[in-house]
């Protein structure tokens, strides 16, 4: 990601959530907070790395399920960080975040492929609607960075879009797909033409999901990932 996808990403801070909702109502507001209690429940105090939430509407969720976590937010775009950070102040002025919890949000603006991530800190890691942003070779290099940040029993939840299987479903999904492709390379300038499904390296990487849901139309997927205990550190 570079000067050209930043910029993007800050033109559509503001723009974001309603345009979302133009194409797909709350849909993908549902996709991203479903397994959200799951996770919460997993630890009463969490290290959570959440990777490109935008406008921080996925974070501002966490939040109220687990007010003890801390968390790391690591986005390109200052514009979106500092929307993240006002959902976290109001939530903090209405008293649904915990005293704890009001310095235990670190922001970080910066490129996932520049972020230096620290090794075996993280109880969870958090993508939604991220991972699409890369292709095959760019996943291939990120997707081991972010395992070796994780410690051994860690969880990952990805939430993004995918094709069905076979058809009527898989070739509308592939439709909306490329116009979406489409429209972020104009706006960011990003590379990708295609999804690439995460499950097959995440599994090498020792990940097996624990719990999915679909929706609309099986074109968006939320799973979350369980590390096996018995599986080395990449």
């Amino acid at each position: 990601m570079n000067d050209r996808c930043r910029a993007g990403y800050n033109r559509l801070a503001k723009h974001y959530e309603w345009l979302e909702k133009l194409r797909f109502g709350n849909t993908l507001q549902h996709a991203r907070v479903s397994c959200i209690p799951e996770l919460a429940n997993a630890h009463s105090a969490p290290h959570v790395l959440v990777l490109g939430d935008g406008d921080g509407r996925l974070l501002e969720a966490f939040i109220k399920h687990c007010p003890t976590a801390q968390i790391t937010s690591v986005d390109i775009s200052p514009v979106m960080i500092e929307q993240q950070r006002k959902r976290f102040a109001a939530l903090s002025r209405s008293g649904l975040a915990s005293k704890h919890s009001e310095h235990a949000v670190t922001w970080i603006t910066s490129p996932i492929e520049s972020f230096p991530l620290p090794t075996s800190t993280f109880d969870t890691v958090i993508t939604a609607f991220f991972l699409d942003c890369f292709d095959e070779r760019q996943l291939n290099e990120l997707l081991p960075r972010i395992a070796n940040a994780l410690n051994r029993q860690a969880r990952w939840y990805v939430v993004d879009f995918c094709e069905p299987k076979r058809g009527l479903r898989r070739w509308w999904a592939k439709f909306w797909l490329a116009i979406m492709h489409a429209f972020f390379r104009w706006q960011t300038g990003l590379g990708p033409r295609r999804i690439v499904d995460p499950s097959p390296p995440l599994h090498s990487l020792g990940f097996e999901p624990q719990l999915e849901k679909r929706f609309h139309f099986e074109m968006i997927r939320a799973t979350v990932y369980q590390r096996q205990t018995e599986s080395p550190n990449p």
